[in-house]
């Protein structure tokens, strides 16, 4: 297997204080936004899936979605002499496209992220409210 990246929101920043618990719903959210907004095409179910992947950085560890799916096999069908393996082959890059190109920083996403979030925090006692402070 291997994966194609999708990406993330941003909502999530390093250096905040919250920045896990923040990343954590976003991932949530989004992984959601893939599942409701673009299944998996019955022909691929058996191929790919979503996830949450996290990357290592110098500065920390951060997450995005990616799409993992059978390389191997896809990568066959293009050179195959099955003009019907040809065409799936191109359905799966064509709707590989298409999930790609969604707009993860929308402001509806970005909303819904934040209202997501702020059911996970005390308001009350302004947990909402980090402060990163720069050393």
């Amino acid at each position: 297997m291997d994966y194609l990246v999708l990406g993330s929101n941003g909502f999530a920043q390093m250096g905040d204080s919250a920045f896990y618990e923040k990343l954590t719903v976003e991932m949530r959210v989004l992984l959601n936004y893939f599942h409701n907004n673009f299944p998996i095409p019955q022909k691929f179910k058996t191929l790919s899936y979503y996830s949450v992947k996290t990357f290592h950085h110098d500065f920390g560890d951060y997450q995005e979605i990616v799409l993992w799916y059978d390389r191997e096999y896809v990568d066959s069908l293009e050179d195959s002499e099955i003009e019907s393996d040809n065409e799936v082959f191109e359905v799966f890059w064509s709707w590989f496209r298409v999930i790609e190109s969604a707009d993860l920083e929308s402001d509806q996403l970005t909303n819904q992220i934040k209202d997501a979030y702020l059911k996970t925090v005390d308001v009350s006692k302004g947990e909402h409210l980090s402060v990163s402070i720069a050393s």
